[in-house]
């Protein structure tokens, strides 16, 4: 496997919403909180705030995870 440069390495938190029923977060460092209807996310830059139901963390990876669930918003706060 290639190493990548640290020049081209994204540091910046990646959000990908798939519908309204998955989310993938890149470059997350902490979950604040957990609930089934809320998660926040602390980023670097600020932290993600998922409001829904029935919302579970799918998956957790060093830096990345992904939830799933009926997600109503997403928004970023200080």
């Amino acid at each position: 496997m290639m190493d990548i440069s640290p020049d081209l390495k994204v540091t910046q938190p990646t959000v990908t919403l798939v519908s309204n029923t998955f989310i993938k977060i890149e470059n997350y460092l902490s979950i604040i909180t957990y609930d089934t209807n809320l998660i926040k996310i602390k980023t670097k830059v600020k932290t993600i705030k998922i409001t829904g139901d029935k919302l579970l963390l799918k998956y957790i990876e060093t830096e990345e995870i992904g939830i799933k669930g009926l997600i109503y918003s997403l928004e970023y706060v200080d």
